[in-house]
């Protein structure tokens, strides 16, 4: 799923078929192609999974793996990285590949994850029959050698596909497929099960990815659906919680009529991906008011000269937002509300 772009993911097709990476915009009820990304110098020998990561200069990266070994002849595999487009069009991008190879032999993979709040890289082993593995890369990996991944925590039979959390705090690698189990298990960053979630029944589950931190994201290959299959509150370390300072303990002032108040602006509800405006009002201010906002879903952004909140919410659920208020004379003042975000 694009971190530039609300609404879009990233697709690709595995053994044997072309070196390029598909943008499909799925804001509206049927998926649009808007992009395809050819990606030089490479073939597909193949192209399993898909994560998105950081580049060099630490903006948004898609990552493709060709880590695929069904019969298992590879002594290698690798992982391709370029930035992720900032506009959208059809497009040649050069890579950065990485080489890598199993510390303990060879092993059929789909499953490529990247840690958003390290950046570190995991392969997940798909093996038939017995619970697979959750492989390591170096951090850095560097190019121009191969890269040793070492198996460090567990994963289910038949892992297709895999991603980790937008916090960091969680991992999921799903099974799917005839011979997988259809289910996705949830661990967390010491490789505990937190849960198994129960998937749509899809005749060749293949992906899966967050739509925010409390929901996932499943497909299957071919003209399917994608689904979004709410994962229970065991599952979702971190959710809701942005760290914040302790405050330098100050003297509380004493409430005098006329000063800075805010008005409370009550449950609000948006939708999914479409726009939405939430204006937060004080009163008594000497001005300017600034404002301040925490709890805001992804595409929700706030003007703190204006107090408005707008954009387009791209997840769902219910957000506690928490808002303050403080005026040219050193007043504040807090407030705060839910915000419901409908899927439809």
């Amino acid at each position: 799923m694009s971190r530039r772009h609300p609404g879009v993911f990233y697709a690709v097709n595995d053994s044997g078929n072309t070196n390029q990476v598909f943008a499909v915009d799925c804001s509206g009820a049927t998926g649009r192609l808007v992009a395809t990304l050819t990606v030089s110098g490479v073939g597909n020998t193949d192209w399993e999974g898909l994560a998105l990561g950081t580049d060099a200069d630490g903006g948004p990266a898609i990552l493709v793996g060709d880590i695929g070994d069904n019969l298992g002849g590879r002594a290698e595999i690798t992982v391709h990285r370029f930035a992720e487009p900032v506009r959208l069009a059809n497009a040649t991008v050069t890579p950065v590949t990485y080489r890598f190879a199993y510390a303990d032999g060879r092993h059929d993979a789909e499953s490529l994850l990247a840690d958003p709040v390290t950046g570190r890289l995991y392969v997940a082993s798909k093996l038939i029959g017995a619970a697979g593995r959750l492989y390591q890369a170096p951090l850095p990996p560097v190019t121009g050698q191969v890269n040793t991944l070492t198996a460090v925590r567990p994963g289910p039979v038949f892992a297709t596909d895999g991603a980790f959390s937008p916090t960091g705090a969680s991992y999921t690698l799903r099974s799917g497929g005839p011979l997988g189990a259809n289910t996705a298990s949830v661990y967390d960053t010491a490789g505990v099960k937190l849960a198994d979630v129960a998937l749509p029944a899809q005749s060749q589950g293949e992906t899966v990815t967050y739509a925010d931190c409390a929901n996932l994201l499943v497909g299957s290959e071919n003209d399917t659906q994608i689904w979004r299959v709410p994962l229970p509150p065991e599952a979702t370390p971190g959710c809701g919680t942005t760290p914040t300072p302790t405050p330098t303990p100050t003297p509380t002032p004493t409430p005098t009529p006329g000063g800075l108040k805010f008005t409370d602006p009550g449950p609000q509800t948006c939708r999914f991906n479409q726009s939405c405006t939430v204006q937060l009002v004080t009163t008594g201010a000497k001005p300017p008011v600034r404002y301040a906002v925490t709890g805001l879903p992804w595409g929700l952004t706030l003007d703190a000269a204006s107090g408005r909140i707008g954009g387009k919410p791209w997840g769902g659920g219910v957000f506690q937002i928490t808002a303050t208020a403080s005026d040219a004379g050193g007043a504040t003042a807090g407030t705060t509300f839910t915000l419901t975000v409908n899927w439809f």
